[in-house]
C-alpha cells in the first residue's frame, strides 16, 4: 500500500492556512482598495488647491514689495510732500486757494410769484 493517506490533523490545518490566507488577501485587496481612493481624492483636493496657492504666493509678494517700499526713505519723502504738506528747507509750499462762484438767483417772472403766493409753493 503505496497510499498516503492524509490524517485528519493535516487536513483542518492546510484549510485553516488556506483560510487565514484567503482572508488576509481580502484585507490587503481591500486596504489597498481604500487607500488608492484617499490617493485619488487627495490628488483632487491639491488640484483645486494648487491655483489657490499660487494667487495668495503671488499676494505675499506683493505685500512683501510694498512693505519694503513703505519702509523706505523715498515713501517717507513722498508721504511728507504729498499727504502732510512738509517742505523742503529751500523749497516753498504753494497751497492754491480757487474762489467758488456762488449761484445768483434768477428772478422769477411776475406770473410764477403770483401763482406760489397764491398756492403756498
Amino acid at each position: 500500500m503505496n497510499k498516503n493517506p492524509e490524517s485528519p490533523t493535516i487536513k483542518r490545518i492546510s484549510w485553516l492556512l488556506w483560510g487565514s490566507l484567503a482572508l488576509l488577501s481580502i484585507l490587503l485587496v481591500s486596504a489597498f482598495s481604500r487607500a488608492w481612493s484617499l490617493h485619488q481624492t487627495l490628488e483632487e483636493k491639491e488640484a483645486l488647491l494648487e491655483p489657490l496657492l499660487t494667487a495668495q504666493q503671488e499676494e505675499l509678494a506683493t505685500l512683501q514689495a510694498q512693505l519694503t517700499y513703505v519702509q523706505s526713505d523715498a515713501y517717507v519723502e513722498e508721504w511728507a510732500q504729498n499727504e502732510a504738506r512738509m517742505t523742503r528747507p529751500d523749497e516753498t509750499l504753494v497751497i492754491l486757494i480757487i474762489p467758488t462762484p456762488t449761484p445768483t438767483p434768477t428772478p422769477l417772472p411776475f406770473w410764477q410769484r403770483w401763482w406760489q403766493s397764491l398756492t403756498g409753493e
